[in-house]
């Protein structure tokens, strides 16, 4: 079969597809001319958000035959070249030759398979008028790596599992406005205790069985498709030992050079090389770390960070637990709710500590100081870490706030709330 034949029954499979019912994301996409381009972890519904996408253009009158959507991992499309792309336009047009004049709708999945893909996009974006949307996984490109290869003409957003808001909708649970009221409360309070433990990923959560073994598969595919096929990395022992600890100490300080130690004890590494993997599990953002604040450059640099992971399922399945960590898992939920929000995050060590310093308008320089605490009651630490941080930086402007499991206060100073509506707070 030629490529361009291949292309036809493509395009005739999609408009001839029926599709599942899909769950609303709480991503929206803005009304640009630019490419829209959608990365980040594998299976965490991108291709569905594409989906719902494509039905809401139908929904609106946009006739099927101005939008295609084509997976160019398809193996009826196994390795294309550039030179083939013009088969998918002669192909489409071959088949829907009044469309020329009219505005078209192509989703792209993974087209990065493809060796100097960009060269294709920007002549399709320049020469026809096509509106493109592009999904790329871990495994392949990175956002930043989009964004350089189309040079401006791109708008790339950040995909994540679910958030508290979305897992709700998966178990048709509506959140009204005024949910801290209402009778559904207790039912909402009840599924974020499993939110914490079971994570975000929506295969997982459509599971009634097998969760473990979805979640093991989903991080074996990031451990070879995502680190060690793309970087082809070779130290295998090393990267289970990095990832693991890095999962098992979830919300914990980090020093890299007391983790070499360590690991150099054990296995055989050179720190270049560890440095380089753990600048992968962040590039691929299956990691975070969180750096000191401080104005000093050379202070974040030199004090430990604080990881964070992708999703608590995942963790779960993978690190070392000796206990249920709630604690810290429910901080990592804290941390994923304001990443997707903010774009610096930093935590703050004294004589005490504050989990967040989240600026929120650094040339005013306010800031939003948080603390978690999942207990029944708050230690005292937890209010002098925000009251030091208020001392030592006069000329800031900060909010306080305790994130608890469920207590309800507010006073002049600090306000205290169950962190389950903080999160839906930030999200409705």
């Amino acid at each position: 079969m030629n490529k361009e034949t291949a292309f036809k029954y493509l395009i005739t499979e999609f408009h001839e597809f029926k599709f599942p019912v899909i769950k609303n994301r709480l991503y929206i996409l803005p009304e640009t001319k630019k490419i829209i381009t959608i990365v980040g972890v594998r299976r965490s519904g991108k291709t569905f958000f594409l989906y719902k996408t494509i039905q809401n253009l139908i929904s609106k009158g946009v006739p099927k035959k101005c939008i295609i959507y084509i997976n160019f991992e398809d193996d009826r499309i196994f390795s294309l070249n550039i030179e083939d792309m013009n088969d998918l336009i002669e192909a489409y047009y071959s088949l829907y030759p009044d469309t020329k004049e009219l505005k078209k709708y192509f989703f792209f999945d993974e087209i990065q398979v493809i060796e100097n893909w960009e060269m294709f996009i920007r002549r399709l974006t320049d020469k026809e008028n096509i509106r493109l949307f592009l999904t790329g996984s871990s495994s392949k490109l990175t956002s930043q790596e989009i964004a350089t290869s189309l040079r401006g003409r791109t708008l790339s957003i950040q995909f994540y599992p679910l958030n508290f808001l979305e897992y709700l909708n998966f178990f048709n649970v509506k959140v009204p406005k005024n949910f801290k009221f209402s009778e559904i409360r207790h039912k909402i309070r009840n599924l974020f205790e499993k939110y914490v433990f079971e994570g975000g990923f929506p295969e997982v959560i459509t599971t009634s069985n097998l969760k473990s073994e979805v979640l093991r598969s989903y991080y074996d595919l990031i451990f070879y498709r995502d680190l060690v096929e793309r970087y082809n990395l070779r130290n295998f022992i090393a990267l289970r030992h990095l990832m693991r600890y890095l999962l098992t100490n979830v919300a914990n300080p980090f020093s890299f050079n007391s983790y070499f130690r360590i690991l150099n004890q054990q296995i055989k590494i050179s720190k270049e090389t560890l440095l380089e993997y753990f600048g992968y599990l962040q590039e691929i953002q299956f990691i975070f770390s969180v750096k000191l604040f401080s104005y000093s450059v050379k202070q974040q640099q030199v004090n430990p960070v604080k990881i964070y992971c992708i999703d608590n399922g995942l963790r779960n399945n993978v690190a070392f637990q000796f206990s249920k960590d709630e604690g810290r898992l429910v901080e990592n939920i804290v941390f994923l709710t304001l990443k997707r929000k903010y774009s610096e995050i930093y935590y703050w060590k004294g004589k005490n500590e504050v989990d967040f310093v989240v600026p929120i308008s650094p040339k005013k320089k306010e800031m939003l100081l948080i603390n978690v605490c999942y207990d029944d009651e708050i230690p005292l630490r937890e209010y002098k870490g925000l009251n030091e941080f208020k001392k030592i930086f006069p000329e800031t402007d900060c909010k306080l706030l305790i994130l608890t499991k469920n207590i309800t206060e507010s006073n002049i100073d600090i306000v205290k709330t169950p962190v389950w509506e903080w999160i839906l707070s930030e999200t409705l």
